[in-house]
């Protein structure tokens, strides 16, 4: 019998899942959905009300009729570090042993307040020294122990708990360095999400650089209701196109949007060219972008404009197949908000 694994995204505004099941010709997704949270509940990508989140979760759970509850989590908010660091050599079982002992210095909270794990790099050799890179990740316990209060609110039960970016390469990236002469180089994989963007820069599958942005489609929002002063929930109606009767001009409002989106898209070009700045030779061969905040129109072609390397929306449905039943429009919709709950799942798989 397949084996099923199930992918848990718990984002700002919604709690989307997906089960994908191994097959011998690959990943499909056979299960996905989303409910939304109540405003609040989950704010810059950390759960503040276990319980809301919890009652999310049971509804999207009872809609969605996944066959276990057991999940798979991730984490991409403003408490996690993520740091390159090279360590003297040890055999790994040594290195995990004494790694709270040897990162305090590279991370900006207490190791006993932190959930430490890594992964390697390779190896180098300095003055004489064998010294071990590596790709360190510390995530705030306080952060970790509510999220896993609201999986427990909703009878869930999480099996591992990965970072974002990881499981975006996961979906959407390409692990087997297929990029041709016009794209060669490394890989960015950027999630747009409502409170948090995640970017991920890769080569082959391997994790070279990762930026948490404190921004999103939320704060394009936020502009348009500052800016033409309205309500929220009508910015956010204006932003998506709607026309609203007694609104302001369609064309102010995309002046706004567009003025919001170039300087968050400026945000994003900067830690790219921070990464090609700091390591030698590095070069971004290609970006894909996810998210639902991806879905702004004119979004794509902007981010296109301002950074000189092609541009293309993750295709989470090139890697898993789907079993969902959707007509090519509907998948067009759901494929870029599932693929971090789809990059979770096929972490998993054995």
């Amino acid at each position: 019998m397949a084996k099923s694994e199930i992918g848990l995204d718990i984002g700002s505004t919604a709690v989307r899942a997906a089960e994908v099941v191994s097959r011998s010709q690959g990943p499909a997704v056979v299960r996905a959905g989303q409910v939304p949270v109540p405003p609040g509940a989950v704010e810059n990508g950390e759960v503040r009300q276990p319980e809301l989140v919890g009652e999310a979760m049971k509804e999207l759970w009872s809609r969605g009729k996944f066959k276990s509850k057991r999940v798979s989590l991730s984490v991409g908010n403003q408490r996690v570090v993520v740091r390159e660091v090279s360590l003297p050599w040890l055999p790994e079982k040594e290195l995990r042993k004494s790694l709270a002992f040897q990162v305090q210095e590279f991370i900006p909270m207490s190791v006993d307040e932190a959930v430490l794990d890594y992964d390697p790099l390779g190896e180098v050799e300095q003055e004489g020294r064998r010294l071990i890179r590596i790709l360190l990740v510390a995530a705030q316990k306080a952060m970790i122990n509510t999220l896993i209060a609201a999986t427990d609110a909703a009878k869930l039960e999480p099996v591992s708990i990965d970072l974002t970016p990881f499981a975006l390469v996961r979906a959407v990236g390409q692990a087997d360095g297929s990029l041709d002469a016009e794209t060669a180089g490394d890989e960015a994989v950027i999630d747009v999400g409502a409170h948090v963007t995640n970017i991920c820069v890769h080569d082959r599958g391997v994790t070279r650089f990762v930026r948490i942005l404190p921004s999103g489609g939320r704060d394009i929002t936020l502009a348009v209701a500052r800016g033409l002063g309205v309500d929220d929930d009508v910015a956010e109606r204006l932003k998506r196109g709607e026309v609203v009767e007694g609104g302001p001009n369609p064309e102010d409002v995309r002046r706004v949007v567009m003025q919001r989106a170039g300087s968050f898209i400026d945000e994003i070009r900067s830690s790219l060219e921070f990464y090609t700045a700091q390591v030698p030779g590095a070069k971004i061969g290609r970006v894909l972008v996810t998210g639902g905040g991806s879905k702004l129109a004119g979004f794509m072609e902007l981010l296109q404009e301002r950074i000189p390397v092609k541009v293309d929306r993750g295709r989470v449905f090139d890697h898993a197949t789907s079993e969902l039943g959707l007509s090519e429009e509907e998948l067009a919709e759901a494929e870029p908000v599932l693929a971090v709950a789809v990059g979770l799942a096929m972490g998993r798989r054995s």
